[in-house]
């Protein structure tokens, strides 16, 4: 799961406006993921040998939106991360030393545009590059370039409100222990209500990520859930604080039978603060 730059009232959906021309947005979270890379790998027993690649992280992000004018803005994300588990040299030996912590995870940069819209509903296209600086090797970062054409869809009607997110991330084809990983469609969304008082807010998304090339022999769909909560001070209406949870969808059978996508964690939560400016 990529936590959008551009993300207000959703975490995985980017929100459609862009910040006015000159003005900043920021964003951080602390993200932990539970068994976020597990593979079952033969064994002299029937049943295999479970192997925790990533047992668990704890991951820092922050994130900036720069306005440039004409509901144009510029992106970046870095994050970093710290981890624990038998890494890749885990798969081939039990007496592999422990994965290095912590690392830096790939950064994003990118661009957003703001299409002309209706006064209920809205749309952004959306451009990122994932930059394979991270540690692959540690399984902190990808083996190459990323890039991620998307369009983001909002609604709101009185306290409700939705957004989506289509688009793609394309990729350069790896094999990783029988399952081939690559391009893949990228298909999320989400939902919520935000109470007038207090500006307290309640979110629910979902996202899957299929694949737009052979996996392999099984079935291979990274997919995921998160709900989440957000608080806005009425006395300082740029600033909001939010806790998020969730996990993996059961709807892989890939890499060793393990029913969580490659990657997709069996718990997730995260605890994020933005700064939201005025929107262009």
């Amino acid at each position: 799961m990529w936590q959008s730059p551009a993300a207000v009232r959703l975490s995985v959906v980017s929100d459609t406006a862009a910040p006015a021309l000159g003005k900043l947005a920021l964003g951080t979270s602390w993200t932990f993921r539970l068994r976020p890379a597990a593979l079952n790998v033969p064994a002299p027993n029937q049943d295999g040998r479970d192997v925790n690649l990533i047992k668990d992280a704890l991951s820092w992000s922050l994130a900036a939106r720069f306005g440039i004018g004409r509901g144009m803005e510029l992106t970046a994300l870095a994050a970093g991360l710290s981890q624990r588990g038998a890494g890749i040299k885990g798969v081939t030996s039990q007496s592999a030393p422990q994965i290095d912590s912590p690392a830096w995870q790939d950064p994003r940069i990118g661009f957003g545009y703001g299409l002309k819209t209706a006064a209920s509903w809205a749309a952004k296209i959306r451009f990122e590059a994932k930059l394979p600086l991270g540690n692959a090797e540690v399984l902190a970062g990808e083996r190459s370039f990323v890039a991620s054409p998307s369009i983001a869809l909002a609604a709101r009607h009185g306290g409700w409100f939705a957004g989506a997110e289509l688009g793609a991330r394309l990729r350069r084809p790896s094999d990783f222990f029988g399952l081939r990983i690559g391009s893949q469609a990228l298909l999320a969304a989400g939902g919520g209500y935000e109470l007038a008082g207090p500006r307290l807010s309640f979110a629910l998304e979902l996202y899957l990520l299929p694949s737009l090339i052979d996996t392999g022999r099984d079935p291979y769909l990274p997919a995921e859930w998160l709900v989440s909560t957000r608080w806005a001070p009425r006395a300082l209406d740029t600033f909001s604080v939010g806790l998020a949870g969730g996990g993996g969808l059961p709807l892989s059978a890939a890499v060793g039978g393990a029913s969580l996508g490659f990657g997709v964690p069996s718990f997730r939560g995260s605890l994020f603060v933005r700064l939201t400016p005025s929107a262009d």
